[in-house]
């Protein structure tokens, strides 16, 4: 049986992200699925998350923060042989390959848009509207 996995950046917010890319680099490795697909969290007007963010009890990461959780979350991953995907609409940048093959690879796009984010070609926030 083939197990395949979505993970979900920015659920544990901004003060806790790198916390969450790392928990989740350890769980994907100890699970060794053979896809992991991410997601970027997406709040929804009328939704109890949308009402932490209105209180002021819950703050998402911004785009960049998204994109160092995600970064982090895939150098945490040890796997034997996975597909990895970050090509959802919900995602401000597709990242896709097979881990552990392509890691240095996705890690290297990573780091440069982190670098020098203004010249990256992002998916535009309008876009991600699902």
């Amino acid at each position: 049986m083939e197990l395949s996995i979505t993970a979900i950046l920015g659920l544990a917010g901004a003060e806790r992200s790198l916390i969450h890319a790392g928990a989740t680099g350890a769980a994907l490795s100890a699970i060794d699925p053979e896809y992991i697909g991410v997601l970027t969290l997406m709040v929804v007007a009328g939704t109890p998350m949308a009402a932490r963010v209105a209180s002021g009890q819950f703050a998402a990461p911004g785009v960049l923060g998204m994109l160092r959780e995600l970064r982090e979350i895939i150098a945490a991953t040890e796997v034997s042989g996975c597909l990895f995907r970050s090509n959802h609409a919900s995602n401000y940048l597709p990242v896709g390959g097979r881990l552990p093959d392509d890691k240095p690879a996705m890690l290297a796009a990573l780091d440069t848009v982190l670098a020098a984010p203004q010249a990256a070609a992002l998916r535009p926030e309008a876009w991600r509207l699902l």
